[in-house]
């Protein structure tokens, strides 16, 4: 049977408006394709922490259905087809770690000396990355950097690291998520900070050198009760493997 379904274990995310099916179906209509092809979805990146779920699913999709359909596109044909779908998606074609510009559509791979392990903190709560781009006031990028220092490629510690990191959206989703600014501020006093958002929120983030100080971090946050989910990971230059996930709270 002809067609493109798309099951998810989320059901609200099922159906035609998901990124991966729209990946597949505007692949299909580049090379000209009647695709057959039922995808399963298997959600586990929360929807609108700003983390690229919706994002890497879509270039997931794309990857799997070129080699399917034996289409024979490179990464950077097919991330230009993934910048049609969200500005997110072509990051996920150059892996490990890449600089983007523009409105992400640009992007630069890039090779980081950093490599460890993140601690993800997931706040319930789902925060909308238009109500955070209608709520950014010029303001929050005071005192920022513009752009990237290029001398964070050749930063080797984490400590060194997280000081030159910053997000000009960070006040923004504040303002918009009181929620997530009072978990920042919790897991401040827990002294487990600093802790950084992600994207334009809900999830926090902090980097350490080694796994054993960000299970520590988990497990406080878990054991103090916050109702707070955590995550780590070892980065992907991490172990010259792809990212594992370590522990889950």
């Amino acid at each position: 049977e002809s067609g493109i379904t798309l099951n998810c274990t989320d059901p609200e995310l099922g159906g035609d408006d998901n990124l991966a099916y729209r990946a597949a179906a505007q692949l299909a209509k580049r090379c000209d394709k009647e695709p057959a092809l039922n995808i399963e979805l298997r959600k586990a990146i929360p929807v609108a922490a700003g983390l690229g779920g919706g994002s890497s699913d879509a270039a997931t999709t794309l990857r799997l259905c070129n080699r399917l359909w034996g289409a024979g596109l490179d990464r950077t044909e097919l991330a230009t087809i993934g910048a049609e779908l969200g500005s997110d998606v072509p990051l996920f074609f150059f892996l490990p770690a890449a600089l983007l510009t523009g409105r992400g559509d640009r992007v630069e791979p890039v090779r980081l000396r950093w490599s460890g392990w993140v601690l993800l903190v997931f706040v319930d709560v789902v925060v909308s990355t238009a109500e955070v781009y209608r709520a950014w006031r010029a303001s929050d990028a005071a005192g920022l950097p513009s752009g990237m220092d290029r001398a964070i490629l050749e930063v080797s510690s984490a400590d060194e690291l997280t000081p030159m990191l910053s997000n000009h959206l960070e006040p923004a989703v504040f303002r918009v998520s009181p929620t997530v600014a009072r978990a920042c501020e919790e897991l401040d006093r827990l002294g487990i900070g600093p802790m950084r958002v992600s994207g334009a929120g809900s999830a926090l983030f902090r980097l350490f050198d080694n796994p054993e100080a960000a299970r520590n971090a988990a497990s406080r946050i878990e054991n103090h009760g916050t109702g707070l989910r955590t995550l780590v990971v070892a980065t992907p230059a991490g172990n010259g493997q792809d990212p594992i996930v370590s522990k889950e709270c």
